[in-house]
């Protein structure tokens, strides 16, 4: 069979409102005060512009998050019939048949909405490096240019809370250690790093006691779709933490 793949097929009649119903992220507004700098620093002036600069990095990051989400939701809707992704035996007469419901146009579907998904979870996890760089910013805190290890980052920034602002770091950890947000940042990190979640896998296995060689693992369209929205709900909560947080002047 020969496939035929076109890709961003169909994407100059996209409405993003249209795929955007189930963002929990979609239309929410963010206070870009709450990260501006307050106090008599001779250099307040030149850290409210640089905070100001940062909050617009973080503005385009979300919009980003939001856009190649409706991207993928596009696509996800035009169908990806993967919910059973292999029969065995096949109907060829083969061990194993991949993506038995597929016709040509859904081999299309699936490749542009794993494109769009893998730009998502790249920037989607840049929005809480954002939020890194801004904390440690809006805190000043220093780190160590001796210690390469001692770098800015998003759990840097929780972790230098630990000690100042208990409760904060607390909330701000809760998330961080939710099943939603783990379950995105591994799937991010296989996107980047490791095998790519929506490819099957070779069905190789390697151990102690030797090698074997079966059926490989898919996570599908669904599945990674679910994680898709936990994710942004669980930086939602990120962003309600910190309007909490740093709306008390004690934290400032």
């Amino acid at each position: 069979m020969t496939i035929y793949i076109e890709p961003f097929e169909g994407i100059n009649d996209f409405d993003i409102n249209s795929y955007s119903k189930e963002n929990p992220l979609h239309d929410y507004k963010f206070s870009e005060n709450i990260f501006r700098p307050t106090g008599n620093d001779p250099h307040l002036i030149l850290r409210k512009l640089d905070a100001a600069h940062w909050n617009s990095i973080l503005t385009n990051r979300l919009l980003s998050v939001n856009l190649n989400f409706s991207y993928c939701m596009f696509y996800f809707y035009k169908g990806i019939p993967d919910e059973e992704w292999y029969i065995s035996p096949g109907r060829g007469g083969q061990s194993v048949e991949y993506y038995p419901n597929f016709e040509n146009k859904h081999y299309s579907n699936l490749y542009n909405f794993t494109y769009f998904a893998d730009i998502y979870f790249l920037k989607a996890y840049t929005v809480c490096e954002t939020i890194g760089h801004l904390l440690f910013k809006f805190y000043e805190f220093k780190i160590d240019e001796k210690n390469s290890l001692d770098q800015i980052s998003f759990n840097s920034a929780i972790y230098r809370l630990k000690n100042i602002y208990p409760d904060f770091y607390k909330a701000l950890n809760k998330v961080k250690y939710s099943d939603a947000f783990k379950k995105g940042v591994a799937m991010r990190n296989d996107i980047a790093h490791n095998h790519p979640p929506y490819e099957i896998t070779s069905g190789i296995r390697f151990s102690s006691k030797g090698a074997s060689f079966g059926i490989g693992e898919y996570t599908t369209a669904g599945e990674i779709k679910k994680v898709m929205i936990d994710f942004m709900e669980s930086i939602k909560k990120l962003f309600e933490i910190l309007h909490k947080y740093l709306a008390d002047s004690k934290l400032k």
